[in-house]
Formats: C-alpha cells, sequence, structure tokens
C-alpha cells in the first residue's frame, strides 16, 4: 500500500498549479461503461506466514487517512437502517453490451494473501500509462509525472495539475490531479499511484474526483461503480465503471444509505450504519436476525467506511476486544506485533464474523479473516480484525470483507449495496 498519503502531499504550502498540454478534444461523451480487471499484491509470505512489517505499513496508512475523522465525526445512528431495494436497476454489462464499453485484461499478482487491487490509467495527450490502487476511502487522483511535460517546466512533488485522464475508455478532459514524481516515497510498488473514488468534500486538492465528473456530466451508463474482488490468485477481479456485473454476484443487491452523520454532516466517505458486529452466526450467506440462533455477541454499533483501498478491518479498541472475548483461545498479540492485534489458535474451528447491516449479518470468510501464523512454526495466528481509534463513530472496512461481497456505490441514490459474490 502506499506510504504517502494523499493529505500529506496535496495541503501541503508548495502546492501550484500547472500548466499541461493541451488535449486534443473537448467533445462529450456518450453515455457508457466500463470493467477493469485487476491485479493483486500481498501483505504475508507464501508460507501463510504473517507479514507483520507490511500489516504495520498499512495500519500506519489508515491511521494518516483517517486521523482528522474523530474532528468531524458524530454519534452514529442509534440502529441500522433496514436494506431499500433498488426500484431504478444500475446498468447490468452482462446483458447489455454496447460498442462503446471495454475491458482491460490484467494479471492477477498474488502472493498467500490479498492486499490491494489496482488497474490501468492514462493521463495526458499523448497519454502515458500506470496503474493506480481504485480507492473509495478517499478523494484525489495522485500519480506519477512520468514524461508528461508542462509547459512552465514544473514537475516538482506536490503540484497539482490538469490534464485528460481515462480509465478504461472512460475519459475526464480535465481532470485535477496531484503529480507526484518517481522517487516520491511510496510509489514505488505496482501501483504507480491511487485514484480515490469517495466525496469532493474529502478532497485535499478541493477538486471533484474522477467518478464524481464522470457522473455530474451524464457521461456513465449508471451514475453506480461496483467491485468484485476474487482471492487467492485466481482471475477475474474487476471494478466495473458505470455498471454492475450480475456474471460475478448472486441474488439480489440490498442496498444501504449513506451515513453523513458520523462526520460531521458532511459526506467524505462511502460510510454506512452498522448495528455492530456479530460471532458464530452459523450462515454462509447474509441473513437476518430472527435466522441466527446461535448469536452469541453484538458490539456496539458504528459507522462503516467500506474502503477499497485498505486491505483489512478497523474497529475501535472496545470493539475488538469484545469480539476476540467470544473467539475460544483467543488473547492480544505479542508486542512486537502490535496493540490493537489479536491471535487464535490456528487449528481452531472458529465461527463466524460478520457484519450487521440493516439486521442482515453479513460474514467475512475464515480464510480472509485469518492472516496467517504470527512466526513460522507459531500455533497462533494473528485476526484480521484490528483495533484502532479512527473516530468517534467509525469503523474501516477493508477488501477483507469486500472479497466476500459484491460491492456496488450509487452515487444518485448515496447509498453502498451488497450481493453475495460468487
Amino acid at each position: 500500500m502506499l506510504a504517502i498519503t494523499v493529505a500529506t502531499l496535496l495541503v501541503a504550502s508548495t502546492l501550484s498549479t500547472a500548466s499541461p498540454t493541451p488535449f486534443s478534444s473537448n467533445a462529450p461523451q456518450r453515455r457508457s461503461a466500463s470493467a477493469i480487471n485487476f491485479k493483486r499484491s500481498s501483505i504475508t509470505t507464501g508460507n501463510k506466514i504473517f507479514n507483520a512489517e507490511a500489516v504495520r505499513s498499512e495500519r500506519a496508512r489508515v491511521q494518516l487517512k483517517y486521523g482528522n475523522a474523530g474532528s468531524t465525526s458524530s454519534t452514529a445512528s442509534g440502529a441500522a437502517k433496514r436494506a431499500l431495494k433498488t426500484t431504478r436497476k444500475p446498468f447490468d454489462i452482462k446483458s447489455k453490451r454496447a460498442s462503446n464499453q471495454g475491458k482491460d485484461p490484467l494479471t492477477d499478482d498474488f502472493n498467500s494473501i490479498d492486499v490491494m487491487y489496482y488497474g490501468p490509467i492514462s493521463v495526458g495527450t499523448p497519454s502515458q500509462h500506470s496503474n493506480v490502487d481504485f480507492d473509495t476511502g478517499s478523494s484525489d487522483l495522485v500519480i506519477p509525472l512520468f514524461s508528461i511535460q508542462y509547459e512552465d517546466q514544473s514537475g516538482a512533488s506536490g503540484t497539482l495539475a490538469t490534464d485528460t485522464v481515462t480509465v478504461a475508455g472512460l475519459t475526464v478532459a480535465k481532470q485535477v490531479f496531484g503529480a507526484v514524481t518517481t522517487e516520491t516515497g511510496g510509489f514505488g510498488g505496482p501501483n504507480a499511484g491511487l485514484m480515490g473514488l469517495g466525496f469532493p468534500d474529502n478532497a485535499a486538492s478541493q477538486s471533484t474526483p474522477f467518478f464524481i465528473n464522470l457522473a455530474e456530466a451524464g457521461s456513465l451508463a449508471s451514475n453506480v461503480f461496483s467491485f468484485f474482488m476474487a482471492r487467492g490468485g485466481a482471475d477475474g477481479s474487476e471494478l466495473c465503471i458505470g455498471c454492475i456485473n450480475s456474471d460475478k454476484f448472486t441474488g439480489d443487491v440490498d442496498y444501504y444509505s449513506l451515513d453523513p452523520s458520523a462526520t460531521g454532516g458532511k459526506q467524505l466517505y462511502w460510510n454506512i450504519p452498522s448495528s455492530g458486529l456479530s460471532y458464530d452466526a452459523g450462515q454462509s450467506d447474509a441473513a437476518t436476525d430472527d435466522s441466527f440462533d446461535s448469536l452469541s455477541t453484538r458490539a456496539t454499533g458504528f459507522s462503516a467506511v467500506i474502503d477499497s483501498g485498505t486491505s483489512l478491518v478497523y474497529v475501535t479498541p472496545a470493539v475488538a476486544k469484545e469480539l476476540y472475548s467470544k473467539i475460544p483461545g483467543s488473547s492480544p498479540a505479542p508486542k512486537d506485533v502490535g496493540d490493537g492485534f489479536y491471535t487464535f489458535p490456528c487449528n481452531a474451528d472458529i465461527g463466524e464474523v460478520s457484519f450487521v447491516f440493516g439486521g442482515k449479518h453479513y460474514p467475512i470468510n475464515s480464510q480472509d479473516f485469518n492472516l496467517g501464523a504470527v512466526s513460522d512454526g507459531s500455533s497462533d495466528c494473528i485476526g484480521g480484525v484490528i483495533g484502532e481509534e479512527v473516530g468517534d463513530s467509525l469503523a474501516i472496512v477493508g477488501d477483507e470483507f469486500m472479497k466476500n461481497w459484491y460491492s456496488v456505490f450509487d452515487y444518485d441514490r448515496r447509498a453502498v449495496g451488497f450481493a453475495k459474490a460468487n
């Protein structure tokens, strides 16, 4: 994951606006949709050993990313809203393909545990190509300069630039982005940059994010984007912009309205109210409260940020402590792993850990919850729910959850929807 944060980069006092090379056309786009396949990276070694250094790096990034969330948050809704069935179905790329849609095939880069989904982007005229992490938990586009030349010869780290940006055939002619040099820390991995898919009020650049520019211009078949995240190196992970892909999920999509009350009334993130976590639900698919005879505990409610740019799950320390107190054999992880981490016996047949939205329980697959053995030969494994203060009423729900549930982000409805991922 990126070590540099968008906020750190873009609020620097040295920021200036560069003058890009002219682009060739301002012609409006047809309403369209496009699917992007993903590569994948890893935070564990190949033999399922917990990679403490990589996870600590991600945790530090989450702390920086959400470091100011508590200053704007207020008490989350006391009870989660019931699921809403959409009356306006999003464009389904499976059943309605048109000539103005495209799909970019990628290679899946995997090593034991999934960490980051990234895909291609092109910038400028002529276009320069790279990969970015598509991140619903931030709102800025940050990319290296490559060989893009600016008329004023600017190109220093932290420069704001405006140029043509294209993802999977979808183009914004005048997209603002943070241009950084390739020497800047955090851009040496397979993803050279980051594309924030959040809301404008969370943009440190004070610019409109790429997806919202497309939506506001009427360029998309539907003002949605959706994620399917495969695991274990399997092919098929994708981001569908302007569409859903019913080949990737089973059943209906249940939608939950966004919760701006958790961030001071401003919509910063794709966050939805949750009545908490459940343990040992005994179900493999989403189900209602009434069907959970073996429900052991539910922690205090919170507002859950559905964050494709974060690998794991972060809840308050109190919620994490309560959860692990119900998992047999669990205990706080060794100090060298870090506060907020917990272990459990690797050979234990633990119950399911689920998030509860609108009275439904959405389990996390046990292979995603298990981050690997503490060390080579250890009989204890690290759990994937981490105790971390990221705001008075926020939980950060990353790819560990999203791999299990096809996730739809509906801009018009201001809602996030889930269906069982195939």
